[in-house]
């Protein structure tokens, strides 16, 4: 038999030997390839696996360090929350240090003094400020009261079940009327009014006559005028009636203004 020998031909071409290409075990051990009988080769691989102990670790690991992140957002928390109470306080005791300070400002001006400034010399400006101040809050408190002892006298005439005079109907007056003509409607809507003038309210206008017309409505009032003694009933049904006619006056006024404004493009 002949045997082929590259070395008898000069004219052969020898090709180059290409190393066998093994793919990557991408995490696995690879352990060196066998040859099978049948000319195959074989590779064997196995699995790059933790053993338990360390994969516990790495997840107590991190257990602890979302536990120690959990802490620190509690405490810059608690901390933010500090310091917002902290600044609560001190806006509170700056409020109440101001308040105080113009308290005494009032009471000094009230009595005539004049003010003074940092320097010690006449402040003319803020002496009048704080007595123009010392005029409204005083009105606004002679307002209130009006109305508080109003009301008052309101609530305690329903909740009593004994005789009634004309002096003892809580009328929408500064003072108690002594006759019918007294009840204007000049008096009545700065009584109902006035006090709708106070920086602090909240009730309108339409809400004052609208509850108003309702607590005077003869039906409403027909308990009270069942109480009134025999020789006030003309008196006092008389003066339901001129203060019912007084609210609806003002009723139509506001509507028609209401009506004006609406049209005016």
């Amino acid at each position: 038999m002949n045997e082929f020998n590259a070395h008898d031909n000069p004219n052969a071409k020898q090709l180059p030997i290409k190393p066998p290409v093994v793919a990557s075990t991408g995490g696995y051990f690879a352990f060196p390839p066998t040859l099978t009988p049948d000319g195959r080769v074989v590779f064997t691989f196995t699995l790059n696996q933790e053993d338990p102990e360390t994969l516990r670790e790495r997840e107590e690991q991190a257990a602890r360090a979302a536990e120690a992140e959990r802490k620190e957002r509690l405490k810059e928390e608690a901390w933010q929350e500090r310091l917002r109470r902290d600044a609560l306080r001190r806006e509170e005791r700056l409020a109440q240090e101001r308040a105080e300070a113009l308290k005494g400002e009032m009471d000094w001006v009230r009595s005539g003094g004049s003010l003074r400034d940092a320097n010690g010399r006449r402040d003319p400006v803020r002496t009048t400020q704080v007595r123009e101040e010392v005029r409204i809050l005083d009105e606004e408190t002679r307002l209130l009261k009006l109305w508080d002892g109003y009301e008052a006298r309101w609530r305690a005439l329903l909740a009593d079940t004994g005789p009634v005079t004309f002096a003892d109907v809580p009328w929408p007056s500064p003072t108690t009327p002594k006759a019918i003509d007294e009840l204007v409607p000049a008096v009545i809507e700065e009584f109902l009014f006035g006090p709708l003038r106070v920086r602090q309210n909240t009730i309108t206008r339409r809400e004052r006559i609208r509850a108003s017309l309702l607590r005077w409505h003869p039906d409403k009032v027909s308990g009270v005028l069942s109480r009134v003694v025999e020789e006030d009933q003309t008196m006092v049904r008389d003066g339901i009636h001129a203060v019912f006619r007084c609210l609806k006056v003002l009723q139509d006024s506001d509507r028609q203004s209401d009506t004006a404004a609406a049209a005016v493009p």
